[in-house]
């Protein structure tokens, strides 16, 4: 009780000294009240309006930003369509040369057995290859060897090739028998193939390959000999047409990327 007694009295004193505070409270809330009105009008007068102007530069925006989407997918579309195009045409390109290559080999296997251009008791030079290795100067040899059709019997006898060219500007020649251990022994009635992996010197280039085909006498044939002399130029000439149209293939495809994207 005597602490109530004692907070009422602080209390009354404290009503009695600031008896106008009330009213005091009232102004104060008044002022407070109308300085946020003036404030309130004055952010009004000063803050930037959204005008007809701001809203149709808006809308340019967003018209233009819509425009460069559709034109980056368009060019994006036409970018797919070109390289799938691209793509297409190496592949029919590919097929084609390979096709090409096949129907050339067939043409000339079957001119050989019924036609031969150069023969020796039926015995023909169907074709030889010279392929580049992976490693300098070397090649992988193949000779292909046919008989004319009406002989019946089989032709036997030995192949030689010499590699001739130049070691340090001297004319130089390398026979096979130098350069490998496999022998070009052939035996055969319509055709035979003969393959050989040779390592030529590092200083060696190559101009030309001689081939000399001996045939020995046997039943039905004489003995008889079959030379012929390739460049170097035309063994290498298929795999360079190959390079070459591989490379055709590549420049298509760069242009019309580049025509892309001038687009």
């Amino acid at each position: 009780m005597l602490n109530y007694h004692r907070w009422l009295d602080r209390l009354q004193a404290l009503e009695r000294r600031y008896g106008n505070s009330r009213a005091s409270l009232t102004a104060l809330c008044v002022i407070v009240f109308l300085l946020g009105g003036l404030s309130y009008r004055l952010w009004l007068d000063f803050a930037p309006e959204e005008t007809q102007y701001s809203t149709s530069g808006k809308r340019k925006l967003t018209l233009e930003l819509e425009r460069q989407t559709q034109e980056t997918a368009r060019k994006n579309l036409a970018l797919a369509i070109e390289q799938e195009a691209n793509a297409e045409m190496q592949k029919m390109f590919t097929r084609q040369l390979a096709q090409q290559k096949v129907l050339e080999k067939e043409l000339a296997f079957y001119r050989s057995v019924m036609a031969p251009e150069t023969n020796a008791e039926g015995l023909a030079i169907h074709a030889l290859e010279l392929t580049p290795g992976l490693v300098v100067n070397r090649y992988q040899v193949r000779l292909i060897l046919t008989q004319l059709q009406k002989r019946k019997y089989n032709l036997r006898g030995r192949a030689q090739l010499l590699f001739i060219g130049l070691v340090d500007g001297k004319h130089t020649e390398l026979s096979l028998d130098k350069l490998t251990k496999t022998k070009f022994d052939f035996a055969f009635q319509y055709f035979q193939i003969l393959d050989a992996e040779i390592n030529l010197p590092a200083n060696f280039s190559l101009a030309r390959v001689e081939l000399k085909a001996k045939v020995r006498a046997g039943r039905g044939n004489k003995a008889a000999t079959l030379s012929q002399v390739f460049d170097v130029s035309e063994l290498l000439a298929s795999e360079k047409e190959l390079g070459v149209i591989l490379e055709q293939n590549s420049q298509v495809k760069d242009n019309s990327l580049n025509s892309v994207t001038k687009r």
